[in-house]
């Protein structure tokens, strides 16, 4: 019988033979579920830099448009750092479902699916682990999603950074152009 067939109620049972399919089953669904956790973490994400957007962009008109604020202006830098803190640390865990990902790809791709087949049970590899937890002591996976890595990521640091350098322009300008500070 082959391992990969669906089962038909008239075969006779024989969970060694049947293994295989379930395993495989749950590495789609796995999959499935990694691709759909990444989507909803950068819908995530997209919400905190609106936030932060929001929230950077009010307390600097707040700040510009009232003279005794303006002083002030520089400090609108510091709004989206916690942001970026939190931006980073969901952009961790969608880079380890990432890299989990690319684990399955490897798998699918390489020589063990087919041994797998063969030995009618998964070889070398694991189901039911989207975030990658099992990869937590390999150093590709540390490196992947270190927190350095996430924070300074170009979507990530570039968004944030530009915010507080903008901010800080800003303050310096207004610091060293009194005339701005009272018009």
């Amino acid at each position: 019988m082959d391992p990969l067939r669906t089962p038909n109620p008239t075969d006779s049972f024989d969970p060694e033979s049947q293994a295989i399919n379930y395993q495989l089953d749950f590495l789609k669904l796995e999959h499935q579920s990694i691709n759909e956790l990444i989507k909803r973490i950068d819908e995530i994400t997209q919400t905190i830099k609106n936030w932060t957007v929001l929230i950077w962009a009010g307390s600097l008109s707040l700040a510009l448009g009232q003279a005794k604020f303006r002083p002030f202006i520089f400090l609108t830098a510091i709004l989206p750092i916690p942001f970026w803190f939190v931006d980073g640390w969901w952009r961790r865990i969608q880079r380890s479902c990432i890299f989990r990902s690319h684990k399955i790809s490897a798998f699918l791709n390489g020589p063990n699916l087919a041994e797998s087949v063969r030995q009618r049970k998964l070889v070398d590899f694991k189901v039911l682990d989207v975030r990658g937890v099992q990869y937590k002591n390999d150093d590709d996976f540390k490196a992947f999603i270190s927190v350095r890595h996430t924070l300074f990521y170009k979507e990530v640091g570039g968004f944030y950074g530009a915010l507080i350098l903008l901010s800080l322009l800003l303050g310096i300008c207004f610091m060293l152009l009194p005339g701005l500070r009272t018009q």
